[in-house]
């Protein structure tokens, strides 16, 4: 009789065992495929930021002579920052040690090349002269206030308090 207790707690160990050496291997297959997508995302993101400025660039390609726009990018992919570099036509954006490249079909003038991108440096220009496309940073580039909808009603960002930067991000373009 005392066998047949201690077998049957056995097995009721064994069992227990089992059952989570399978909880294991399940969380570790989910945990697994959840980094898989986050990282796909990442990608993503990143190709995304390379199409932006291809259809900027493409788009100056097809416009007048003289054509200029102004353009912010993201500083970060998910809170990690990103460089990019712009050479002999050829982009690339380097995120968390994989480089994403961007050819383009026509030639496209400038020089870039930032290390990180940082507040001052989120925001480009592409310009269309007669014969080339140029895509170069925009540094110094300061917010048009006059353009500003708040600023036009209110005639000053500065007496908004807590709102100032609110209306100079949201209201006045670069």
């Amino acid at each position: 009789m005392k066998t047949k207790s201690a077998q049957v707690s056995f097995e009721f160990m064994m069992s227990i065992v089992i059952g989570m050496i399978v909880v294991v291997a399940l969380i570790a297959l989910f945990a697994n495929k959840l980094h898989e997508v986050v990282l796909e995302s990442r990608d993503e993101q990143v190709s995304t930021i390379l199409n932006i400025i291809d259809d900027e660039v493409t788009f100056a390609k097809g416009a007048i002579t003289g054509y200029s726009r102004r353009f912010t990018l993201p500083v970060s992919v998910e809170g990690e920052n990103f460089s990019v570099n712009l050479t002999e036509g050829t982009l690339a954006i380097s995120y968390l040690g994989k480089d994403f490249t961007k050819g383009f079909s026509h030639r496209v003038n400038g020089s870039l090349c930032l290390s990180a991108l940082n507040e001052t440096t989120r925001v480009f220009v592409v310009e269309r002269s007669a014969t080339e496309v140029t895509l170069s940073a925009c540094p110094d580039c300061v917010p048009n206030f006059y353009n500003c909808s708040w600023y036009d009603a209110r005639k000053n960002c500065d007496d908004l308090k807590g709102l100032e930067v609110q209306c100079y991000e949201r209201y006045c373009l670069c």
